[in-house]
């Protein structure tokens, strides 16, 4: 089907309560076009694990109060701060979507700590690419970037990430990629941000089933489950999703009723304003395909949060359909919808083919 038919979306809202999102800063440091792609070496070596730390005391005179972090990595990370785990990549981890962190900082000497790992093998594989906002008590600010000044490790000694740890004796990071450049050339970091600018650019129509050569798909109902990893301290506070399937769905965040759609050449776009500070964020569809045919289930959102305590920052990230998204080609259990609901027997998803291609691209 043509891009410009896909693009015309239902825009619905749900209001969970009355929140407002507070606008992220516009302020061009965020930006990752001077950061480069960080590791410990130009050769990375498959599910080895990489201790990178960064160390900061500010300027004589001046204290600092808090960051904010955007931060993407090929392909797997955690972030700590000061010892404190903040958040990791989703996955299935792109590259190209950035997650974006908000942190209190001490008024002195802080350390930002990632342990980092890949996939691949290589010098097309390995890489860690963040900027770091930092905000004074006087309101003024500093830029930190991946750089060669970070340090960087194999392995994860004990205590890697705590202030207390000497990393003097390890040596300083290897620049493995400017932004823009291969083999990252691709990977124009999409950072959350608000309002959301979304589209189904890299996300995959999945289904519960391995798709036959004639593909053609059974009639029934799927349920589909994803779930969302909460940052520390951090408050969900919108999401907003674009959805089509095919043929109709029913769309649920925490167990809520969100919406529906029966046209899968028509996306509806949704905004969720969350009422509570729920300790988990599940997003879940019951997918109908009404007769032997073609069936998929494609999903783009974004997810702010609001960190506590904070008024001024915006955290969030973005999750498509892919192989992390579970499913059952079984009878659909009561409450699959709910938080809590264990779907830890369910197999992952089939990945079928990458918006816009085959067989909905006509």
């Amino acid at each position: 089907m043509p891009m410009a038919r896909f693009v015309s979306f239902v825009l619905t809202t749900l209001l969970f309560a009355s929140i407002s999102l507070t606008a992220a800063t516009a302020d061009s440091s965020l930006a990752l076009s001077t950061s480069k792609w960080i590791w410990n070496s130009a050769t990375a070596i498959p599910n080895a694990l990489l201790a990178l730390r960064k160390d900061f005391t500010p300027p004589l005179g001046k204290a600092l109060i808090g960051a904010e972090i955007v931060i993407t990595g090929d392909d797997i990370y955690e972030l700590y701060v000061n010892g404190d785990y903040v958040g990791s990549s989703t996955p299935v981890t792109r590259p190209r979507f950035a997650q974006r962190f908000c942190v209190d900082l001490l008024p002195s000497f802080n350390v930002f700590a990632v342990n980092a790992s890949t996939t691949g093998s290589g010098a097309d594989s390995g890489g860690l690419l963040a900027t770091i906002l930092l905000t004074y008590t006087d309101g003024s600010t500093d830029t930190l970037v991946t750089d060669s000044s970070w340090r960087a490790k194999s392995g994860l000694p004990l205590g890697w990430e705590t202030l207390a740890f000497d990393d003097t004796a390890w040596p300083v990071a290897t620049v493995v990629g400017s932004y823009g450049v291969a083999p990252w050339d691709n990977v124009l970091v999409n950072i959350p941000a608000d309002p959301p600018v979304l589209s189904f650019e890299r996300a995959v129509w999945i289904w519960t089933d391995v798709v036959p050569a004639s593909g053609i798909l059974p009639a029934g109902s799927r349920a589909f489950r994803r779930s969302f990893p909460l940052g520390l301290n951090q408050t969900p506070s919108t999401a907003t999703i674009l959805i089509s399937a095919d043929n109709e769905y029913t769309l649920y965040a925490n167990g809520v009723t969100i919406g529906s759609g029966s046209n899968f050449k028509i996306a509806q776009r949704y905004t969720v304003n969350f009422k509570s500070a729920p300790t988990e964020l599940v997003f879940a569809v019951i997918v109908t395909n009404t007769a032997a045919s073609t069936a998929g289930l494609l999903v783009s959102m974004e997810v702010n949060m609001v960190p506590t305590g904070r008024t001024n920052c915006t955290a969030g990230g973005l999750l498509l359909t892919d192989a992390g998204w579970k499913s059952t080609k079984g009878s659909i259990p009561i409450r699959f919808e709910q938080p809590g609901f264990d779907d830890s027997a369910w197999p992952a998803v089939v990945q079928q083919v990458s918006y816009p291609a085959a067989p909905w691209a006509h």
